[in-house]
């Protein structure tokens, strides 16, 4: 009886602890005729118990000027230059992208990704949709010594994937 006594009072002690962080969107769209726009965030939680994007993903076509692309943001820190970034689905690795790094002021190190070995964005965007598409919006990245999971709302990528059928003409 002691030790079930012993194991309610530290389950309450840690149940009335503030334990939780803010709670954050993974995920939202920017969609109207002339854009169509998905955004992915890796959160991690930071040291004021709030949690931040560590990693950003913009899924993003231009309907107006034809382009489509996908721009990867996060913190200054990251080293710049060229860097493979590999997608996993449930553990396995499924596609290869680059992005060539680089600093954007002094706030962020922003990418652009390719396939590996090719120059083509818009390649680069129609696997990497494909992807998402096929994984609800549910996957991992890997770069160097990183880890990046994603968990996008499914109602987010359906009305991103509609937006492009209805509004990009390539």
């Amino acid at each position: 009886m002691k030790h079930l006594t012993f194991s309610f009072l530290l389950f309450s002690i840690l149940a009335s602890t503030s334990v939780s962080a803010k709670i954050q969107p993974t995920s939202g769209t920017l969609n109207n005729e002339g854009m169509c726009r998905l955004d992915m965030y890796h959160l991690t939680k930071s040291q004021q118990n709030t949690f931040i994007p560590d990693l950003q993903i913009a899924v993003i076509t231009n309907n107006t000027m034809r382009h489509r692309y996908v721009d990867l943001k996060t913190d200054i820190e990251h080293p710049t230059g060229f860097e493979n970034i590999h997608y996993y689905r449930s553990g396995s690795p499924v596609e290869v992208f680059t992005t060539n790094w680089r600093n954007n002021g002094n706030k962020h190190t922003v990418g652009r990704f390719v396939m590996l070995g090719g120059t083509s964005d818009k390649q680069a965007f129609d696997v990497f949709a494909a992807l998402i598409k096929e994984d609800n919006g549910h996957f991992e990245l890997r770069g160097n010594e990183k880890k990046y999971r994603f968990n996008a709302s499914e109602k987010d990528v359906t009305d991103f994937l509609a937006c492009v059928k209805s509004n990009y003409r390539p």
